[in-house]
């Protein structure tokens, strides 16, 4: 996994292969819970994109996503992330459908 953990504004960008988290901090708020996010991946943690869901959801992080496609990578590559990138977002579509 390789992730990069950028702080700007409250807003923190988590890059996990093809896809970009988009993690927005209250100023002052949660600048603690940033810090303690940003030291396990600068220690070199390997973090899922259901971790990553799961942490902002346990610490009440609002984020979004994006696909991006990546050159450097293989096409098969980019099109095996972007199926994987697809079932997270129907299993965080169904988790909010059904209220859990």
């Amino acid at each position: 996994m390789r992730s990069k953990g950028k702080t700007a504004d409250g807003i923190v960008v988590l890059r996990y292969y093809n896809v970009l988290f988009y993690l927005f901090f209250r100023a002052e708020v949660d600048d603690f819970k940033r810090q303690c996010l940003v030291n396990r991946i600068d220690a070199g943690e390997s973090i899922r994109m259901k971790q990553i869901q799961d942490w902002c959801d346990c610490h009440q992080i609002p984020f979004t996503t994006r696909f991006i496609y990546r050159k450097d990578f293989p096409v098969k590559a980019n099109l095996w992330n972007l199926y994987s990138y697809c079932r997270f977002r129907a299993e965080l579509l169904m988790l909010h459908l059904t209220g859990s």
